[in-house]
């Protein structure tokens, strides 16, 4: 019979720092007794759907649900249509860390505050193949899809992303997240970066420029920021000057070199871009303002097909494809070129989206937009934007003299917002359900 492998909860020493709770500085050990507690305390059940706003709570949620074997699902949003259909489709679970409604179980105060010596805090071992979590896509291109992740594949991951993000980095890190922690970013990066590297993360998840800014300030140094583009886009046109920065980390959408060197100058801080995606988690890192090309972390090889770009890993169950177009230039490097849905052929000129959608977000008085292709179109593309101060001639102006005219977007309609997720991202669902809402009642305005 095959022995059964199992890896440590955490390789973190007793002493050291894990995070920077409400409370103040929380030790692995202090960590370790409320985690043995509270998985004493949970419910029965197969899964746990982890809600918890406060960063630290979900850690603590999470490696206790490990302890007592559950799995813990990780919803691309927290609406209420969201949270139905999950316990629709995983009946035997329950919801752990919102309040206001009875079927939500909270972590006790007493958890929250319980010191090693009261209970055995030794390491608990996790078994290899234990299914821990049930991540779901964000759904920007299609239907959230889920994936499920093993203990080995988080545990050998989070090695390989401290080796890819911390390499050169000596003592101990504070952590801020902006992304929340169910997101396949922010888990990787805020909960599972403190369990194998020498980091403490903030309990705070900031949204607001100014929050960020008394975040940061609260924490000790060296700080960094772990954000998307779209928050850190607001962070920097807000005018607010935080503590020092020494690192930021990006990722859930492309980053411009503008907007990079932009921050790098505004707020000295080495700015990184990390690619990867929900089946995968981390797999690449690129210093946007200085390179073009794409580092693969040590432990993924990426094979090229005519249609699908092929990830392999030795902790990964199975080999990932992805839509994405890639030139592997050699020495583990290579360059992006986009995803298929992103490629656009108008009245035969080439282009992308993501391209088109730079060059709108640059235009000075654009606080945030999108470009798409009209749903049921194969040759018109509409954008919805906010510009305050703007009119839709003041932009398809700017945009006239960067594009092709076949790429210009007609309709272009001004907004007070876009309906962007926690991560800064658009889905397509929603983009194309607000655009037919706005030209339908523009529509019936129109005729009356």
């Amino acid at each position: 019979m095959t022995e059964q492998r199992s890896f440590p909860l955490t390789d973190r020493k007793a002493d050291q720092i894990i995070a920077l709770g409400a409370v103040g500085e929380i030790r692995v050990d202090s960590f370790m007794a409320q985690s043995i507690c509270l998985s004493r305390q949970l419910p029965k059940h197969q899964y746990v759907i982890n809600l918890c706003a406060d960063r630290f709570q979900f850690l603590l949620g999470f490696c206790a649900a490990l302890i007592a074997g559950q799995c813990t699902l990780m919803p691309p949003n927290r609406q209420s249509q969201t949270l139905e259909r999950l316990r629709m489709v995983y009946p035997d679970s329950y919801s752990l860390g919102h309040s206001g409604e009875n079927d939500y179980e909270m972590i006790p105060g007493d958890v929250l505050h319980m010191e090693p010596g009261s209970v055995d805090t030794q390491v608990p071992e996790i078994p290899a193949n234990q299914l821990c979590a049930i991540a779901f896509t964000s759904g920007s291109t299609g239907a959230s899809m889920p994936n499920v992740k093993y203990w080995e594949t988080l545990r050998e991951g989070s090695l390989s992303n401290a080796k890819l993000l911390m390499s050169d980095v000596v003592g101990r890190v504070n952590l801020l997240a902006t992304v929340p922690p169910q997101h396949m970013w922010g888990f990787e990066t805020s909960i599972l970066l403190p369990l194998f590297f020498d980091a403490a993360i903030c309990h705070l998840s900031p949204f607001y420029a100014q929050d960020i800014a008394d975040a940061l300030q609260s924490m000790p140094s060296p700080r960094v920021l772990i954000s998307s583009p779209v928050h850190l886009d607001a962070l920097l046109k807000s005018g607010v000057r935080p503590a020092n920065i020494d690192r930021i980390f990006t990722a859930t959408a492309p980053l411009s070199k503008q907007l990079a060197q932009a921050l790098e100058a505004r707020f000295e801080a080495r700015v990184l871009d990390i690619f990867g995606c929900t089946e995968s988690g981390i797999l690449a890192i690129r210093d946007t303002s200085r390179e073009e090309l794409w580092t693969l972390a040590e432990a993924f090889e990426l094979e090229v097909r005519k249609d699908e770009v092929v990830i392999r890993a030795q902790h990964l169950p199975e080999d990932v494809a992805l839509p994405d177009l890639i030139e592997l230039v050699g020495d583990g490097r290579f360059r992006w070129l986009g995803r298929h849905q992103d490629m656009i052929n108008i009245a035969g000129k080439r282009g992308s989206l993501t391209d088109v959608n730079n060059r709108l977000k640059a235009i000075p008085g654009v606080t945030d937009g999108v470009i798409f292709m009209r749903y049921g179109s194969i040759n018109r593309l509409a954008a919805m934007v906010v510009a305050p101060g703007l009119k839709p001639s003041d932009i398809l102006r700017e945009l006239k003299s960067q594009i092709e005219p076949v790429f210009l977007p007609r309709p272009l309609y001004l907004l007070d917002k876009l309906p962007r997720q926690e991560t800064g991202k658009l889905s397509t669902k929603a983009v194309a359900e607000l655009f037919e809402e706005i030209r339908n009642s523009r529509a019936a305005r129109d005729t009356r």
